[in-house]
């Protein structure tokens, strides 16, 4: 057996060992995200892109079907064309919603990696709340999980997806009165990672930073920006090298 040989061997089993326990080391730490790469392989019943327990009324169902393609337009519309094919996956009850998207109380989230996982609660369906989710996917679609993960603050990344959430209660009126008339807004640009902007303060305080996040983009956004900013940052620069320009 030649040397080239046995290393290829050697390599092999290194994979063979390395993946199962890399795959449970990602289990303990992402429990959500891992079952939600994995729906395929769940006793879910599966129409079209849209995952959900057998459980699940079909008006309801249909419902979500039809705000998922309402608020993919909408969407395309933000951006120009719709690049992204999430998957959807509809939770009936609070324990499919903690095992698949999140144990917080959040009306829906998106897993990014190895795709885009959209998770939706009883309380997510909702035309805003789903075209918020599908904002999330197109834009990780459009710059990587690398990207996406390192280089995008969690303020921006929510307030480009609050581009195409209207819910009144995040509107500019709203945001005027709860902020003294724009003068006690929170400073959104130091909340870079998820953590600091969703899980930090009181429920209205976290609300507080989806509005002024959205008020933050608005301001800014041409589309001419936005595709300048994913180039840039496509090409290896920091976000806040070209978020100033």
């Amino acid at each position: 057996m030649t040397k080239f040989i046995k290393i290829i061997r050697r390599t092999l089993l290194i994979f063979l060992i390395a993946i199962p326990i890399c795959a449970f080391a990602h289990f303990v730490l992402f429990p959500q995200q891992t079952r939600s790469i994995l729906i395929d392989y769940s006793d879910l019943q599966k129409d079209g892109r849209l995952y959900f327990n057998y459980s699940a009324p079909q008006n309801k169902i249909d419902t979500i079907k039809l705000l998922m393609e309402i608020a993919s337009n909408r969407v395309a519309g933000f951006w120009g064309q719709k690049t992204c094919n999430p998957t959807f996956i509809y939770c009936e009850s609070e324990d499919d919603f903690k095992k698949y998207g999140s144990p917080y109380q959040v009306p829906a989230l998106t897993h990014v990696k190895l795709g885009s996982y959209i998770v939706i609660s009883h309380d997510g369906i909702d035309l805003d709340i789903i075209a918020h989710e599908i904002s999330h996917a197109e834009f990780y679609e459009r710059i990587g999980f690398y990207n996406w993960s390192f280089k995008i603050p969690a303020w921006f990344d929510e307030g480009l997806a609050m581009q195409n959430d209207y819910r009144d209660y995040y509107s500019e009126d709203t945001l005027r009165v709860k902020s003294n008339n724009y003068k006690d807004l929170p400073d959104v640009k130091n909340l870079t990672s998820g953590k600091q902007f969703n899980g930090e303060g009181t429920r209205e305080q976290i609300k507080l930073n989806f509005m002024t996040a959205k008020h933050e983009v608005k301001n800014w956004y041409t589309k001419e920006k936005l595709d300048q900013l994913i180039k840039d940052i496509n090409s290896g620069k920091s976000f806040d090298e070209v978020f100033g320009k």
